[in-house]
């Protein structure tokens, strides 16, 4: 266990290595002086509507994981489903650390009633909801991208990158249709239910409108906040332009080998504002704003979570308690299963009596 602890602290030192080496070497060429002198009034009023649309963003994550759960038939309160998310981002933005955004997403959602399982595939499906929407997203840019690029290492870096995602998504997608005799075996197993979580998510009729919208419109908020930021700095940037450069930033900053992001995402963008024609300068104030404003989104959301969530910071060490009123499965019955006050699942039939289930699942 302690061989454990001391490997994923390596591991986050080694991450944070290779943030603050990319920084230092982007920062060199940086004339801070006139990069400070941008930052005025604008940019504050600027970055208080940033954190209002990253808020919005948080509460259309929310809403996407409540559509994923209700495509397996469970339904999840939307002020939990809120909070967890808050929670994801305390971890991933405000709290560098060996525990991931979404392993405390996990966790909590266990802590709300939440078979493991469960929980576990519907945040990785959710997960995954976004990243086809990033990838979409690069994809649609890449031809133009591809065309203003001089530089051909460029273009094959991002076509090799938005290739790779694109074929990552299409495997998972794929294993629902692993023969019977591979989709048993116990190592298999796992990815197999997950790439059924992923399609029911997706085709459920219920649910799959909805879904696809939310797949898309959590990165045209990203867009939107950088390219407000760069008008308010007094670059000439369209949104246009934002929406080329930022989605195949977010895809880099994506790849786990630095401190959320950090000095991956200035880099792509460096190098996405060169091939736009825009300056350098103007591209690391830009991410270094939206990077600024995700790590404060970070801290609301853990001040909001410890806050509003029934336990909040106390949580961390306890067991798991079962919130009433947060989840309620919904099986194909008609019947509902809600979780009691007492820990107790009950079944509520048509006549609205609720009756005990026992451990063999008979009410």
């Amino acid at each position: 266990m302690a061989e454990k602890a001391r490997l994923s602290w390596l591991v986050t030192l080694l991450k944070a290595a290779v943030s603050l080496g990319i920084l230092g070497y982007i920062f060199a060429g940086v004339d801070f002086a006139a990069l400070w002198a941008r930052m005025d009034g604008g940019v504050a009023l600027t970055a208080l509507g940033a954190l209002a649309l990253l808020q919005l963003q948080a509460m259309g994550g929310a809403l996407r994981w409540t559509l994923v759960l209700s495509a397996h038939e469970t339904a999840l309160a939307y002020g939990a489903a809120w909070r967890n998310v808050l929670l994801g981002l305390f971890f991933n933005q405000a709290m560098p650390s060996t525990i991931g955004g979404d392993a405390a997403r996990v966790w909590n959602g266990y802590r709300l009633g939440l078979p493991l399982g469960l929980s576990t595939r519907s945040i990785v499906v959710d997960r995954v909801c976004s990243f086809l929407g990033l990838i979409a997203l690069c994809a649609i840019g890449l031809p133009t991208l591809s065309e203003q690029a001089t530089d051909p290492l460029v273009v094959h870096g991002l076509t090799t990158l938005v290739l790779g995602g694109l074929g990552c998504l299409l495997v998972l997608l794929s294993l629902r249709h692993m023969p019977r005799a591979l989709a048993t075996w116990k190592g298999a197993a796992p990815f197999v239910a997950l790439s059924n979580s992923a399609w029911l998510a997706l085709l459920s009729r219920r649910t799959a409108a909805p879904v696809l919208a939310l797949l898309i419109a959590p990165h045209l908020i990203d867009i939107t906040v950088v390219w407000l930021y760069a008008r308010a700095i007094g670059s000439e940037a369209t949104l246009v332009q934002m929406a080329l450069v930022f989605p195949p930033a977010i895809l880099v900053a994506a790849v786990p080998v630095s401190i959320a992001g950090w000095g991956l995402r200035e880099g792509a963008l460096v190098l996405g504002f060169g091939v736009v024609g825009l300056p350098a300068d103007q591209a690391v104030a830009v991410s270094l704003l939206y990077g600024f404003s995700a790590v404060i989104t970070g801290v609301i959301g853990g001040g909001l979570w410890a806050w509003r969530d029934p336990d909040g910071m106390a949580a961390l060490w306890k067991g798991r308690a079962r919130l009433d009123g947060a989840t309620t499965a919904m099986p194909t019955d008609g019947a509902t299963k809600a979780i009691g006050p007492d820990g107790a699942a009950k079944a509520i039939g048509p006549d609205g009596a609720a009756k005990a289930i026992g451990p063999d699942g008979a009410a």
